[in-house]
Formats: structure tokens, C-alpha cells, sequence
């Protein structure tokens, strides 16, 4: 989860280049680039919904949530390729806000496929005694994303209003925290075929106000007490660039987005044509759940 910024960074980096894009995709960035913001937090969405799910998130305590894993680990591609089907075919959101979520989900997958094997070698360097891989993984990605943004913008943001900017994942300048009907029925349909299951509307809003909530605390003064002092060769060391890779990660964004525009452009989601992206971008571990998401599953 503390990669987080890093990814709604990521995004915007994308997004400034956008002449290096298929035309559908770099127009959907320009209009919609708050949708492309809800692609890339949607997996971690989940983390945020009510109160004690937003208080162990931000005490770094949280374990993993049932969706979050589904949409990383499981089958992250089965969820995107289905979810460009339906905007190929102009169903449930504008073309725009479709594409423009899909480049952000996708940019959100290869970023983090691109940083796992740097985050990996540092938590097994930095682990301190008796901490959980999970506690030393979230200081380490924190510090990245921290670092990230300060070599960006001269500062983490973090305790000023300016994150709020990031945080962003609603066009709507209402009060009412909650996805539109078109964006839930994206959601939900790209589960239940991905999944086989997929979040009710109101678990989707307790998300989305959850995660607006942490983003006010955030960008409050007490988001300064998350800026901690940690080793900086967390972030650019002895073989280590955290800004190199996150732009190897955008640029593999770049290539599947490239043959994710042509498979919608010609509205071609055949078996041959899943599995030609499929070599771009192999699906996840399709692993065993945890132990605690099969509980939750079954209790669901």
C-alpha cells in the first residue's frame, strides 16, 4: 500500500508525455487524467473501507484485503483486458474516462511489476530484527514514494494541501464521495468475469470516501508524522534507482497500452488476441489465498 504515491505519481509522469501514446489513450489523459488516478489506486482501494481498515492503514498494520489481492496478485490482466472490452464496446463509461482508467490501472500494474524485484532485494537488506517482511516492505516503499516525489516536485507534499492534487480520483467537485453507476458496473462486471465475484456498490463508496479521508488527514499537518528519517539508499543506492525503474515501468505502460489501443481500436478480444497480450504482460501468480481471504470469502 505505501507504494501508493508512487503509482498516482507514476500516473502524471505518463500522462506528461502523452505525445508518446496511441491518440485515444494521450487525449483520455489530457481530459480525464482524475480517472486514470481511480485506475491506479482501484487495487488498493480496498484497504480504505471503513474506519478500522483506515486506521490500520495508516498505522501500516493492515493486512492484505480480499480485493486488493484479487486485482494484484490473482489475475490483475483478466480484470483489465475485460474491463477494456467493455470500453471498446462503449459500455458503462464514456470512451474518454474509460481509456483514461485503463492507463492508469495498467500503469499501476507495470510500475509495480518493475519495482518488486528492487523492493524485494532491500527488504531482505534492510529487515531489522523481529520485524514482519510486511513492516519492513511498507518503510521501504513509503521512503520511495516519499523520495519519488521530492526529486519531482522539491518536496514529499505529504502535510501540505498541495497532495490533495494526487489524491484526486473523482472528476466531481460535489461533496458526495462515491463512484458513478457507469464506473461501478466496469468495476463489477470486469470482477465477476476476472474473479467471479465482485464488490457491491456500497463497498466500492466506503472505499472511495475512505481513501478521500485519509487524503484530507494526509495532506493535513499530522501527515507530517509520516515523513520518517529512513536510509536514502532505500531509493537511489548501490544498485538501486527508484526513478530509473519506475521509468522502465512506464515504459513497458507505453507497449501494453500500444497493443491494448489496437485490440480496441479493432474491438478484438478473441483467445488469439488475449493471449498475444498475454506475452506483453503475463497474468499474475493466480496463487493459493491467504489464509484470512479465504475466510473472508467464505463469510462473504
Amino acid at each position: 500500500m505505501s507504494a501508493f504515491l508512487t503509482h498516482l505519481t507514476a500516473v502524471e509522469r505518463l500522462a506528461a508525455r502523452v505525445n508518446e501514446l496511441p491518440a485515444g489513450f494521450a487525449k483520455a489523459l489530457s481530459e480525464d487524467l482524475e480517472y486514470a488516478h481511480f485506475g491506479a489506486a482501484l487495487p488498493e482501494l480496498p484497504r480504505f473501507g471503513g474506519l478500522m481498515n483506515g486506521v490500520e492503514t495508516w498505522l501500516s498494520r493492515g493486512s492484505v484485503p480480499r480485493f486488493t489481492w484479487l486485482m494484484s496478485e490473482h489475475a490483475p490482466v483478466h480484470f483489465g483486458l475485460k474491463a477494456a472490452e467493455l470500453v471498446s464496446n462503449g459500455a458503462l463509461v464514456g470512451v474518454d474516462a474509460g481509456l483514461a482508467f485503463l492507463a492508469g490501472y495498467f500503469t499501476r500494474l507495470c510500475v509495480t511489476r518493475a519495482l518488486d524485484p528492487v523492493v524485494e532485494q532491500l527488504v531482505a537488506r534492510y529487515r531489522k530484527p523481529g520485524e514482519s517482511r510486511a513492516l519492513t516492505r511498507d518503510r521501504v516503499e513509503w521512503t520511495q514514494s516519499l523520495l519519488f516525489m521530492q526529486d519531482l516536485h522539491g518536496s514529499p507534499l505529504v502535510g501540505t494541501p498541495a497532495l490533495r492534487t494526487k489524491l484526486q480520483i473523482r472528476k466531481e467537485s460535489s461533496g458526495v464521495k462515491r463512484v458513478g453507476r457507469g464506473l461501478y458496473e466496469l468495476i463489477r462486471v470486469s470482477s465477476l468475469d476476472a474473479f467471479g465475484e465482485a464488490p457491491s456498490n456500497h463497498e466500492v463508496n466506503t472505499w472511495v470516501r475512505g481513501l478521500y479521508a485519509y487524503g484530507v488527514v494526509l495532506a493535513s499537518p499530522l501527515g507530517r508524522l509520516k515523513v520518517k528519517l529512513e536510509p536514502k539508499t532505500l531509493y537511489r543506492g548501490d544498485g538501486v534507482d527508484v526513478f530509473a525503474t519506475v521509468d522502465q515501468g512506464l515504459a513497458r505502460t507505453r507497449e501494453v497500452l500500444a497493443l491494448l489501443a489496437s485490440m480496441i481500436r479493432r474491438n478484438s478480444f478473441t483467445a488469439r488476441a488475449r493471449a498475444k497480450f498475454l506475452e506483453v504482460l503475463p497474468e499474475g501468480t493466480s496463487a493459493e489465498a491467504p489464509p484470512h481471504l479465504h475466510a473472508v470469502a467464505s463469510a462473504s
